[in-house]
């Protein structure tokens, strides 16, 4: 596809957005950003912005005149109609791996992962009730604004509540180390998370493993600890696509 002017909406600390922007950069599709404040300005709540996507989240892409949500979708429909390296493997079998992984990182629950280690001596984490607090105050003050709001409302309550619970905390953390091992093993078989060369399954794993260490959690590809993690983050962290995509692994959650 050529001529259509591509513009992704996105946040920079997003890890999302990062996905995208590594799928549009490992494709080699020209494209321009236009950032969506989703902390302080809270932009996604915008009018403007939930008529391009009504979930009020990034990324979303444009293509022309034409919208497209979900960052799984928008990754498949780069791979699928814009010339470029191919970054879907082409045996199957393959194929379906590099599905399953997409599907399993984007499960996790990164919020639960990065404030579980921010809890003060109550237990709560205090961005997260301070967002709880924003986005009620949002609500009140744009009525219009209420479907989405409340959904948003209804997660931080929700994500609130798991952090309340070392249980439910440890059962996510569980889930993300459990995941990062399984890239171990698929990484014994291909020299990338899919195949034996990149593919959008690696977008997503690059940026997993980014939002893993910005959280902490370094500790489970270090030490002798799942090598060949070990080995590929840094592949990934040469390849030109990280920077260019502003891929973030150091810092806090302020940077997000």
């Amino acid at each position: 596809m050529t001529g259509a002017k591509i513009v992704l909406y996105d946040y920079l600390g997003s890890i999302c957005s990062q996905m995208a922007r590594l799928a549009l950069l490992e494709k080699g599709v020209p494209f321009e950003r236009r950032n969506i404040d989703i902390m302080k300005k809270a932009e996604q709540f915008e009018p403007w912005y939930t008529a391009l996507n009504p979930k009020a989240v990034v990324p979303t892409l444009a293509i022309g005149d034409e919208i497209v949500t979900d960052t799984v979708r928008i990754v498949y429909r780069i791979d699928r109609d814009f010339d470029g390296p191919r970054l879907t493997p082409v045996e199957p079998e393959r194929a379906e791996a590099m599905e399953r992984m997409m599907r399993d990182i984007m499960a996790l629950h990164y919020g639960v992962l990065m404030y579980s280690r921010l809890l003060d001596t109550d237990g709560k984490a205090p961005v997260v009730v301070a967002r709880g607090n924003f986005l009620r105050e949002q609500r009140s003050k744009y009525p219009d604004r209420a479907a989405v709001l409340d959904a948003r409302i209804a997660g931080n309550e929700k994500l609130q509540a798991v952090l309340a619970n070392p249980s439910e905390i440890a059962r996510h953390v569980d889930e993300a180390r459990l995941l990062v091992s399984r890239i171990d093993d698929a990484l014994s078989l291909t020299r990338f998370v899919s195949d034996d060369s990149y593919t959008l399954a690696d977008t997503f794993a690059t940026a997993a493993l980014a939002r893993f260490r910005l959280q902490g959690f370094e500790e489970w590809w270090s030490g002798g600890a799942n090598a060949k993690v070990a080995d590929y983050y840094w592949r990934m962290r040469e390849r030109p696509s990280w920077p260019a995509a502003g891929v973030i692994d150091t810092g806090s959650e302020s940077d997000l």
